[in-house]
């Protein structure tokens, strides 16, 4: 297997629409939490949600739906950060998402309850299909290598993440674009009002205050290519990426595992593919959702991982200031874990507090220079669907 670097990043969130923004926001402790604004949303619990900031839409096709325009826009980047100057050809594409284009889909649904013919907007019923995003994206960069679209809910980016990395590391793609785009629908907003986990206020991540999640949108993607070719083009190496897990709890529909034993089995094989121990990690970012259960379970598994580092070793949750971005959301904290490790510090853990009980990890709430050669970024899905990343510090 050979060594993979990443050497490429882009982004748009609540907190941006560059690496850069997205850094110093979560290091100022911002949070994008605010009442929605991009629909109506009247009969739910809360209006709480972290929108996307603006970003330059003029060279992006008009008729592609948010999530891909999000997708290409944060590609755009990760392509100019790289240095590649163009894509390999044989690139292959791996997305993770979650509703795709269905925020259109309702659009074009209102529009013909309004009385408007359904031919005019057919086309806005057909971009919810989970594979359109890496279509386009392939299609827009003319990219022949690859391509996978994952759909594994809260976890579906982590694992698209990790595809790329089994392509690149076995050869079977010279150059990988990787990461996961997501944006706020009626669906999503209220769905996750009716199961009653979402804050009132804003998410508390590891909290004891903490009341539940808000639903984020946003997009993250990564160039990784192989480290010596990376190294012998004189690319700026961010990070390398080292290990990838997955586990599958099967308790329930949308509760994870008490005790945490799948996100656990998870981190380990990570590790253990990554050829690490749990002394090697140096920052945990966490799936953190502020909900009760998930809380819980997580820091419960984080804590049997670090064993006696547990209070020493940073474990953030970013959801607290950009939301949980669904399809988006494990992109969006690999992309977090990264810049840990190329500014060798974590960012404060926004909306923590104090710990909740059963918290005996170290949550911390100010910015906190660290010394990390590895940070390992968790995400548990419903179903049980776990997946974890491994990112070290470059040679």
């Amino acid at each position: 297997m050979r060594s993979v670097a990443v050497t490429g990043m882009g982004i748009v969130c609540g907190l941006g629409a560059s690496p850069l923004e997205f850094w110093s926001a979560l290091c100022e402790g911002r949070s994008a939490v605010a009442d929605i604004a991009r629909f109506e949303a009247g009969g739910v619990r809360s209006r709480k949600v972290a929108e996307a900031a603006a970003f330059p839409e003029e060279n992006i096709p008009r008729e592609l739906s948010r999530v891909d325009k999000m997708a290409i826009y944060a590609a755009v980047q990760a392509l100019a950060s790289s240095g590649l100057g163009a894509w390999p050809e044989e690139t292959g594409v791996s997305v993770g998402t979650g509703v795709s284009g269905l925020p259109e889909n309702e659009e074009a649904y209102y529009k013909l309850l309004g009385g408007e013919r359904l031919s005019r907007h057919l086309r806005n019923f057909l971009g919810h299909l989970p594979a359109t995003t890496a279509d386009n994206l392939a299609s827009f960069f003319n990219l022949r290598g690859p391509r996978a679209s994952v759909v594994n809910a809260c976890s579906s980016s982590t694992a698209s993440i990790g595809q790329a990395w089994l392509w690149v590391a076995s050869g079977e793609a010279e150059c990988a674009l990787a990461g996961g785009a997501d944006a706020l629908s009626r669906l999503t907003v209220g769905g996750f009002n009716s199961l009653r986990v979402v804050s009132m206020e804003r998410p508390r991540p590891f909290d004891q205050k903490r009341d539940g999640m808000v639903v984020g949108e946003g997009a993250a993607f990564f160039v990784l290519e192989p480290e010596e070719r990376a190294s012998s083009r004189g690319a700026d190496i961010l990070a390398l990426m080292e290990g990838y897990g997955l586990s599958s709890d099967a308790h329930h529909a949308t509760q994870p595992q008490p005790e945490g034993a799948g996100a656990l089995e998870c981190m380990r094989q990570c590790l253990l593919i990554a050829g690490k121990s749990a002394d090697d990690v140096g920052h945990v970012n966490a799936h953190g959702t502020a909900t009760v259960a998930n809380d819980g379970a997580e820091a419960i598994a984080i804590a049997r991982l670090l064993g006696e580092r547990a209070p020493r070793v940073p474990v953030v949750s970013i959801k607290g200031a950009v939301g949980h971005c669904l399809g988006a959301a494990g992109a969006l904290e690999a992309a977090s874990a990264i810049m840990a490790i190329v500014h060798q510090e974590v960012p404060p853990c926004a909306g923590f507090e104090s710990a909740g009980p059963g918290v005996k990890i170290h949550v911390p709430r100010e910015r906190e220079r660290a010394e990390i050669r590895h940070a390992l970024s968790l995400n548990m899905a419903f179903g049980g669907n776990n997946a974890a990343v491994l990112f070290g510090r470059p040679r």
